[in-house]
């Protein structure tokens, strides 16, 4: 699979709740004690500023990263959310407009949508470029086409980290409850990845995936397609993968099989 867009995937990252990495995904046995993210990308100081959905993007990236062995200091960062630390952002609106209190400067730097790639970027000195975005059931696909493009136009990894929180009532009514979930890969030119787990291309026009082996509180959350591509690359699997729950655009990736056993 060399055709253009192609790329190698190097390391990957997971966490939700029982199943804090993707090593331990690939057990399917959940830890019960597993319910914290713990930030493993971020100093101290960063640490405790981050939000629960900030560490577990921290904690995602640095498994990724680790796993592809690349430079957490010059690593490019794409980061993905669809609604980003939407808790904290709710809280900080019902201050200002309910209750007529001043906004907290430190929780507002928390409720922007790029705080989690700030923070894990300030925690590493990182180099390289980080950007976050969002594209609701897109974001996925959207996150991994930017980081195909860095790493092919830039020769150089890029870890790719998409994740939501559970959506406060007030901020989605009418949405399904999902839980917490953050993953990540690591993409690199095919040139530069002697051994990959596996390689990757975005197609689009492709039927939602199936569903039956995953917890429906997973299946909702909006990033569900990068663990689905996650767990699909830990099973070996080939073919096209969904990365939206079937309400996107219909954006794919075409995973093949890799040569790291």
């Amino acid at each position: 699979m060399n055709e253009p867009g192609t790329v190698a995937i190097t390391g990957l990252g997971l966490w939700t709740a029982g199943f804090p990495s993707a090593a331990a995904w690939a057990t399917g046995r959940a830890d019960p004690e597993a319910q914290k993210p713990l930030g493993k990308a971020l100093d101290k100081v960063n640490r405790r500023r981050a939000g629960p959905l900030g560490r577990a993007l921290a904690d995602v990236v640095a498994e990724a990263i680790n796993a592809a062995g690349a430079d957490m200091s010059a690593v490019s960062t794409v980061i993905g959310s669809s609604i980003g630390e939407a808790a904290t952002m709710i809280g900080l609106l019902d201050e200002l407009w309910r209750h007529h209190n001043p906004m907290s400067p430190a929780d507002f730097t928390m409720s922007v949508h790029n705080a989690a790639s700030g923070l894990i970027s300030i925690s590493n000195k990182n180099r390289g470029m980080t950007t976050s975005l969002a594209a609701d059931e897109d974001t996925p696909a959207a996150a991994l086409l930017e980081g195909i493009g860095l790493a092919l136009v830039r020769n150089t990894a890029v870890v790719v980290a998409c994740g939501d929180e559970p959506a406060p009532p007030t901020l989605v009514q009418h949405a399904p409850p999902w839980a917490m979930l953050a993953s990540a890969v690591v993409l690199a030119p095919l040139s530069s990845a002697t051994t990959p787990l596996a390689t990757l291309r975005i197609v689009i026009g492709q039927p939602p995936n199936p569903r039956g082996r995953f917890d429906q509180l997973l299946v909702d959350n909006p990033q569900f397609g990068l663990l689905a591509l996650v767990d699909a690359v830990l099973r070996r699997t080939s073919g096209v993968i969904a990365l939206d729950r079937g309400t996107g655009r219909g954006y794919g990736a075409l995973i093949a099989k890799g040569t790291r056993a």
